[in-house]
């Protein structure tokens, strides 16, 4: 749902929401961390699975849930490259648009934080940074400071 709703701000904000449908317009989208699962779903919650849950759950599904709900004639991948996945799914994007796979692209990222035992196995495996904070190509790297949202800008060749 939110990988949608920031797409549909991105057209928005570009002047071509509701002129997509149709099109060659790829979507790239970056995820890394299944917080929601089904193998994380309570108890409670098993009477409430149905013919969608598998797929609802699944990063695989982010990018071809949009490009089906826009009706989206280009390529659709979601990538995950841990911490990269965002800027992979944009350098894949610009890549497509380049070589000419498609006209235009969506290309973002989201990340949600909502499971405990995710910080609790980040941890115990020494990811995170003490600090909270991440210090990429710096001596004093001690890992990453996790985050959540989701953002997504669409691309284009620009005459």
């Amino acid at each position: 749902r939110l990988i949608m709703e920031v797409a549909w701000e991105a057209a928005d904000d570009a002047g071509v929401a509701g002129r997509l449908s149709g099109n060659a317009v790829g979507v790239y989208v970056g995820a890394f961390n299944v917080d929601f699962s089904v193998t994380t779903m309570a108890a409670s919650a098993l009477p409430h699975i149905d013919m969608n849950t598998s797929t609802a759950a699944s990063f695989t599904m982010l990018s071809n849930r949009l490009a089906y709900a826009l009706n989206l004639m280009g390529p659709a991948l979601t990538i995950d490259t841990a911490c990269s996945s965002s800027l992979v799914a944009f350098h894949l994007a610009c890549q497509a648009i380049a070589n000419g796979d498609c006209d235009m692209a969506l290309a973002g990222g989201v990340n949600l934080m909502l499971q405990p035992e995710t910080f609790v196995s980040m941890c115990k495996g020494g990811f995170l940074a003490a600090d909270g904070r991440s210090k990429p190509f710096s001596s004093r790297a001690d890992g990453y400071g996790r985050g959540e949202g989701a953002g997504m800008v669409v691309l284009r060749k620009l005459e």
